[in-house]
């Protein structure tokens, strides 16, 4: 184990190690569980962008804070001795017993997002000291911001349509709907929303949300990983719930809107959600290279120019 790693671990150092075969990997860097005395007690995540780790690191002091026990709590984050072009976070370890299924769980997750959203608000959205989140590898600027509408259009859609062509290529379409969606449909759908700065995961799709045994209790309960957390209208966070699937109709959305009402109009709320999804279809049209989430994208758009684009 990497000498500054260990270094920022409590007690003695030799108690500690990776377990073998205990790797996982992706294009954001690799996860691995730390053992002491055969016992795994934390987890450690590398990455070659210290935005990344920073940004992860922050996302988890704030929702740890205003929800314990909801996520890891973060432990340590620095850069790595043997290799000065790696970063390191180390957070508490949670035995994910992968069985986070259900009714009931859904329920559950859902009164603990619902507590998180109502619970933690700020005066402005994005983050107070702007600090970068990543979704996925994305880097997010988190300018702090005094309207909904503004944060969304400049630091959310823009930003993702500029990035998009950066990867992809110009897309002379994609640009089109892209300016006629931040211009005319962002502030025809949100500026009449009643929208408060609430502090979200911002990557909450079903891989990211897990469950756990209470130690005291036996009892399961929700928990949520790799997060990108900021300030933003609360909606936001279930775009990308309702993109993948995997969080019912019954179990999760009717219990989370009995504690977090639908905004409104309430007859604009699916195209809101629609509105919300696309930033994340963009986000992996940016991560993937484009195709198929670049045409469900700019479906998407087409969409919602055509109810709300004059």
């Amino acid at each position: 184990m990497d000498p500054a790693i260990i270094e920022s671990l409590p007690g003695p150092s030799k108690s500690y190690s990776i377990p073998s075969l205990a790797f996982s990997a992706s294009s954001f860097g690799t996860a691995v569980p730390i053992a002491q005395n055969g016992k795994n007690v934390f987890f450690l995540k590398t990455s070659s962008s210290e935005t990344l780790i920073k940004g992860e690191y922050s996302a988890l002091q704030l929702i740890s804070s205003a929800l314990p026990g909801f996520c890891p709590d973060p432990i340590a984050i620095g850069r790595c001795a043997n290799d000065s072009s790696k970063f390191f976070l180390v957070a508490s370890f949670l035995n994910d017993l992968s069985s986070g299924s259900g009714k009931v769980y859904e329920q559950k997750l859902a009164d603990r997002l619902a507590a998180l959203h109502t619970s933690s608000t700020s005066e402005v959205y994005g983050r107070a000291d702007a600090t970068v989140t990543c979704c996925g590898s994305t880097e997010l600027p988190n300018t702090p911001t005094s309207t909904w509408v503004e944060f969304f259009s400049t630091h959310r859609l823009q930003n993702i349509l500029h990035q998009n062509e950066r990867m992809n290529g110009k897309d002379a379409e994609m640009s089109r709907l892209g300016e006629k969606i931040v211009a005319t449909v962002v502030p025809r759908l949100l500026s009449r929303v009643n929208s408060k700065p609430s502090l979200i995961h911002g990557d909450l799709w079903r891989g990211n949300a897990g469950a756990i045994k209470d130690p005291g209790t036996g009892e399961i309960m929700p928990v949520i990983y790799d997060s990108c957390a900021y300030y933003a209208d609360s909606e936001f966070e279930l775009g990308i719930m309702r993109m993948f699937g995997g969080f019912s109709s019954t179990g999760f959305f009717q219990r989370y809107h009995q504690h977090v009402p639908v905004k409104e109009p309430q007859d604009e709320y699916e195209d809101r959600i629609r509105l919300y999804r696309l930033f994340h279809e963009l986000n992996h049209s940016v991560l993937f290279g484009g195709g198929g989430y670049a045409e469900q994208a700019k479906s998407s758009m087409r969409v919602l120019i055509t109810k709300y684009g004059t």
